[in-house]
């Protein structure tokens, strides 16, 4: 008997379909990236270094006065970040430029005077290296715009002393110039410098305050958001000095608790409830999100394909015995005698196993879209609190807790994987590109075929950032925070351009 043969698909044509990883399989985190987008303006994930921001600011006055093209612009912003690199190297111990990896291996290379050069061997891949990450957020703080391809100042110029600062690197990158020789000289521009001219006009930007005093009427929306969410986060380090993280101390003081409404600051602030709608919208993600991972897990593990059975037997054996009204009946308190929400979610996940946790805090959240009201909802909702819903939204899950309510949690637990796997094809089909070719692009690491699941590749199982930790970092940097005694707090400059009690 001759050998069996596997047949994969027609030999006389290529494959019609690849397959690579999406980055958000379930398409779960819209609402609260949508609303921290809202919330932050000016600020990403990607943007944490406000040397950066001045280096650009900078820039677009350099390229202005020299009239300088779309192409002459990319190659100033690519030698600059070069130049920032090699300082950095030199320089710097407790922050490090981007790209400065790339940067050491180069120099190691002996090749680093190319290294701003276009292509994959260079310090960055991008054609526009890391203005790609600072593009938009500099162009939402007003600081640069983009004409015809080329940068220009933005509706704040820039001001003599920052464009002084940078000018010695400009002109050697303008020129062509290597940098190598050049790190003493331009050590001033190293990240861990403290107190350089650019800080005090990029402060008073991102605090909407000039000369530490804050005009109304000379600010956007956007610039007034920004402010008002600095402040929020000031008040609660002020509050909880003790956290560990910026983002602990808001949820401490905006997410839990009665601050919102007693501390008077974030009582004058609409927009720390808007907050305490995100954060704990943001619970129900991360739950969704480790759920799902923990999944496709499973099916990686077997090194085959599974079967829906089998992820039911999984989930089963994770879900706690009883009905979900005796699951529900165990849960911490939600709320206070105040009606402000208590740390729920907070407490399920350091003390239940990950799977009970992660289905408690989604009943949780369904739960609390009945809690909340006023701006909290409508930002826990993403603005939407009525009317249809969305897969798997807080609403989906209300609906599927009473649904339940007198079953197993077992059974309840199997729904949320048809949920989800129904949720991720959807997310899939949406997403899937058909080239000019015919050829179709499947952004998806768990596939379907024939009843049978497989999957070669884990899923990712944190959550989507909220870029409070990048703002104090950067307030850091601006003076507006500090934690050099080991603690979270507020400097004098914060207090006084915020406008906080001492």
């Amino acid at each position: 008997m001759s050998a069996a043969v596997e047949v994969q698909g027609p030999a006389w044509c290529e494959p019609g379909l690849d397959l690579r990883g999406g980055r958000y399989p379930l398409s779960v985190e819209a609402p609260v990236m949508a609303m921290v987008d809202t919330l932050v303006p000016g600020v990403s994930t990607l943007t944490q270094l406000v040397r950066y921001y001045g280096l650009y600011w900078a820039l677009s006055g350099f390229a202005d006065e020299e009239g300088l093209d779309r192409a002459a612009c990319q190659m100033l912003v690519r030698r600059a970040e070069v130049g920032l690199a090699l300082v950095s190297r030199k320089h710097d111990t407790r922050r490090q430029a981007h790209g400065l990896d790339r940067v050491k291996a180069l120099v190691d290379q002996g090749t680093v005077d190319g290294a701003a050069e276009l292509g994959r061997a260079s310090y960055s891949p991008r054609p526009w290296g890391f203005w790609s990450q600072y593009g938009g957020p500099s162009m939402t703080l007003g600081t640069v715009r983009v004409d015809g391809g080329a940068l220009r100042p933005g509706r704040h110029p820039c001001p003599p002393v920052v464009l002084q600062l940078f000018q010695p690197l400009l002109d050697i990158a303008v020129k062509r110039k290597s940098p190598m020789n050049a790190v003493e000289e331009l050590a001033v521009l190293a990240l861990d410098t403290l107190a350089t001219p650019d800080l005090g006009p990029l402060g008073g930007l991102f605090t909407a305050t000039r000369a530490g005093v804050h005009d109304p009427d000379e600010w956007t929306g956007d610039d007034h958001t920004r402010r008002a969410t600095l402040r929020i986060l000031a008040r609660a380090v002020q509050l909880c000095p003790e956290a560990e993280r910026w983002t602990d101390a808001l949820h401490a003081c905006v997410a839990y608790g009665d601050a919102v409404s007693a501390d008077p600051v974030l009582a004058d602030e609409e927009r720390a409830l808007a907050w305490r709608g995100v954060l704990l919208r943001h619970w129900s993600v991360g739950a969704w999100r480790r759920l799902w991972a923990a999944l496709v897990d499973q099916v990686v593990r077997v090194s085959g394909s599974v079967a829906r059975e089998d992820l039911y037997d999984w989930i089963s054996s994770e879900a706690p015995a009883g009905t979900v009204r005796d699951f529900v009946a165990d849960f911490p308190r939600t709320v206070n005698q105040n009606g402000h929400p208590l740390p729920a979610e907070q407490q399920v996940r350091d003390e239940w196993t990950p799977v009970e946790a992660d289905l408690a805090v989604l009943l949780l959240g369904g739960i609390r879209r009945d809690q909340l009201s006023g701006h909290c909802l409508l930002a826990f909702l993403n603005r939407r609190s009525r009317g249809r819903g969305q897969f798997l939204d807080p609403s989906w899950v209300a609906y599927r807790h009473r649904e339940h309510i007198d079953r197993p949690v077992a059974e309840l637990a199997r729904a949320f994987v048809d949920d989800m796997l129904a949720q991720s094809r959807r997310v899939a089909l949406r997403k899937m590109r058909v080239d000019n070719d015919g050829r179709m692009t499947l952004f998806s690491k768990l596939h379907e075929r024939n009843g049978r699941y497989f999957a070669d590749r884990a899923e990712g199982a944190s959550n989507v950032g909220l870029r409070i930790e990048q703002l104090g970092t950067m307030a850091e940097q601006l003076d507006l925070f500090t934690t050099e005694s080991g603690q979270l707090a507020v400097t004098a400059c914060g207090v006084e351009w915020l406008a906080l009690p001492k």
